[in-house]
C-alpha cells in the first residue's frame, strides 16, 4: 500500500479509540491516575515511530509478522507494517483490558483502510496453520511482573532486592517460558528478524541455539516508549532449515 496519508489516518484512528484512563490501572498499582498523560502518549507514539522507521529498513513488503504479547506500545509498528509494507500481521496475547482495547483499535484501523488491519487473537499460536513469519516481535513479555514474576526478578536482576515482585514459581515459569519461546521460534522462516529486549535476548539465544538458530546482534538499541526497555532488531538464521 505504502500510503503515508493512510498510515497517518489509521494511526490516528487507532490512538483515538484507546481508553487511556482504563489502561492506567493495568500499568500501575492503585488507580495510576495521570500515568497516560498527553505527554506520555506522545512519547509512546514518538518511540513507536522510531521503531517503525527501523522496521522499514529491516523488513520486506508483503511478508508476515508475529507479535507476541503486544499492547498499546506497539500501535505504531503494527499500523506501519500493515499500511506501509502491506504485511500480514498477527498479534497473540492474553485476554484482558489491554488486548481488548488493542483489538478495538485494530478494528478502527480496518475502517480507515477498507479492511486491512492486524489480526488480534487470544488463540494459541499454531505455526503450522498460520505459516512461517519473517519477523517476530517479542518485547517485554518474559519480564511482565504479572505473567512471569519470578522471571521478571531474574531477568532484571532484582532477586532478593527491594524492587523484587512477590510470587512466582521459578521452575514452573521456566517451563512455560521455554515452551513459549520454542513455539514462537518454531514459526520463523529460515532467515528472519527478531525484535526483543536486551533482558530477554539471553533466553532466546539459549533456546534458539539448541534449535539451530544463529544470532547477529546489532550494537544500537532503542528504548520502548512506556516501559523503557532497550530493544534491538536481531537477524537470526536457522542453520538446520532445509534450503
Amino acid at each position: 500500500m505504502n500510503d503515508p496519508a493512510q498510515f497517518a489516518a489509521a494511526l490516528d484512528a487507532a490512538e483515538s479509540s484507546i481508553d487511556w484512563q482504563a489502561l492506567e490501572s493495568v500499568y500501575c498499582s492503585g488507580d495510576g491516575k495521570g500515568f497516560f498523560s498527553p505527554e506520555a502518549i506522545d512519547a509512546a507514539r514518538n518511540a513507536g515511530l522510531l521503531f517503525a522507521g527501523d522496521l522499514g529498513q529491516h523488513l520486506s513488503p508483503n511478508g508476515r509478522s508475529l507479535y507476541v504479547g503486544a499492547g498499546v506500545a506497539e500501535l505504531v509498528p503494527l499500523v506501519f507494517e500493515t499500511t506501509m509494507l502491506n504485511r500480514k500481521v498477527t498479534v497473540h496475547g492474553l485476554e484482558g483490558i489491554e488486548l481488548n482495547l488493542l483489538k478495538a483499535a485494530m478494528a478502527s484501523v480496518a475502517e480507515v483502510t477498507g479492511g486491512l488491519a492486524p489480526r488480534v487473537t487470544t488463540a494459541p499460536m499454531r505455526p503450522a496453520e498460520t505459516g512461517q513469519v519473517d519477523h517476530l516481535w517479542f518485547v517485554s513479555v518474559l519480564t511482565d511482573p504479572d505473567a512471569f514474576p519470578a522471571m521478571h526478578n531474574k531477568l532484571y536482576g532484582r532477586q532478593g532486592g527491594p524492587l523484587a515482585v512477590a510470587g512466582g514459581h521459578p521452575k514452573a515459569e521456566r517451563i512455560r517460558v521455554e515452551n513459549l519461546v520454542r513455539l514462537a521460534l518454531g514459526g520463523l522462516a529460515p532467515k528472519a528478524i527478531l525484535t526483543t529486549s536486551d533482558e530477554e535476548l539471553p533466553v532466546f539465544e539459549a533456546i534458539g541455539s539448541s534449535m539451530g538458530f544463529t544470532f547477529v546482534n546489532p550494537t544500537v538499541s532503542r528504548l520502548t516508549g512506556i516501559v523503557g526497555d532497550p530493544v534491538r532488531h536481531h537477524r537470526i538464521i536457522n542453520t538446520q532449515a532445509k534450503s
